[in-house]
């Protein structure tokens, strides 16, 4: 495969964006199998954007011969409070999260943050010089990645955080560090800090889009930065309603897209056409809509941007839409369903453990 393939798959959706595709493009020309990692805090039922999204990239990067890993970041997900920082329960969940990423993506490699800094001196050492050329004002300004800003209580382990997650890439020797568009600010301080090193390190990070809670958007207050609008909007599984939990039954996925915000030929900030542009054509490479004749049958869709032509100018009803993109989110499912089986009882009582 020639390098200009490579960069069209990687630049595929659901990417948003890569810092840079001079970087990515020399990446590519001097190392035929770069690696790649996406780090996943541990801090609880994952929704359909962690899998579908963040593993659709995962795939994309696999198939372009890139070796690929996910780092569950248990000891981050302690620093950062999830869980509230139960190491058990972190560590139990992450059997979990192991068994379902594999299950979507079959040739990753999963590492433990536990077993990646066990007996690791240089490691620590890193964390400790890479902290020297930090400020204080600088880590502030990182900590949106961990859903966290200025005005909240801010722990000491917070500010560690965002220094583990930078030096995690020379950890791992990863030369494509990805991960959703929210965690830019922290991928932008490792990229400033690595090309000081001697010799200069060169990484090209990726970052995916992240998919808009399925509520109708809130409104957005305009002294916000693009990070903080973006982490206002994104589907959370903290808000109920807003995003499909990757433990949900076909009967749930139903009625969590029938209740969606899905306006009349509106397409911009509309979450069920981002579902389609997001999550199901790029893993399904296509959309059907079943349609009675005399509502003018039976529709298909490969290219979104007809989609959204079509729904914009009133030829697709709301619901239709809603009921297409439930069944092929219920097929997209099916592929994860052993794992979710197996885990939905052990993770629904951790969760609900006091």
């Amino acid at each position: 495969m020639d390098i200009d393939k490579k960069i069209d798959i990687i630049k595929s959706e659901p990417t948003e964006e890569i810092v840079t595709i001079e970087d990515l493009k020399q990446i590519l020309e001097t190392n035929s199998k770069p690696k790649h990692y996406m780090g996943i805090e541990i801090s609880g039922i994952p929704h359909i954007g962690h899998v579908f999204v963040g593993g659709k990239k995962i795939n994309d990067l696999d198939s372009i011969g890139a070796k690929t890993n996910v780092l569950l970041a248990d000891w981050h997900s302690v620093a950062n409070k999830k869980l509230n920082g139960d190491w058990d329960k972190i560590k139990e969940l992450s059997k979990f999260y192991s068994d379902l990423f594999k299950a979507f993506c079959p040739n990753v490699n999963i590492v433990l943050g536990s077993d990646l800094y066990e007996k690791n001196d240089s490691y620590w050492k890193n964390l400790i010089n890479t902290s020297t050329q930090i400020t204080i004002a600088r880590a502030t300004r990182t900590l949106i990645i961990q859903g966290r800003s200025e005005k909240d209580t801010l722990y000491v382990s917070q500010y560690i955080y965002p220094i583990m997650q930078a030096i995690d890439i020379e950890a791992l020797d990863v030369d494509i560090p990805h991960a959703g568009i929210d965690q830019r600010r922290v991928h932008m301080l490792a990229k400033e800090i690595f090309e000081t090193r001697t010799p200069k390190r060169i990484i090209a990070p990726l970052h995916h889009h992240l998919l808009p809670s399925l509520l109708e958007p809130p409104k957005i207050n305009n002294s916000m930065v693009k990070e903080e609008i973006v982490a206002a909007m994104k589907m959370s599984k903290s808000k109920p309603g807003s995003a499909i939990s990757i433990l949900a039954t076909d009967d749930e996925i139903r009625s969590t897209i029938k209740r969606g915000w899905c306006p009349e030929r509106i397409t911009i900030e509309n979450p069920i056409l981002e579902l389609v542009k997001y999550v199901i054509i790029p893993n399904l490479k296509s959309l059907d809509i079943e349609r009675k004749k005399e509502h003018g049958g039976d529709l298909n869709y490969i290219d979104y941007k007809e989609l959204e032509r079509a729904y914009a100018n009133g030829m697709i009803h709301p619901l239709d839409l809603k009921n297409a993109v439930a069944t092929a989110i219920i097929k997209l499912f099916k592929q994860i369903r052993p794992v979710t089986e197996k885990y939905k009882e052990q993770v629904l009582n951790l969760m609900n453990e006091k």
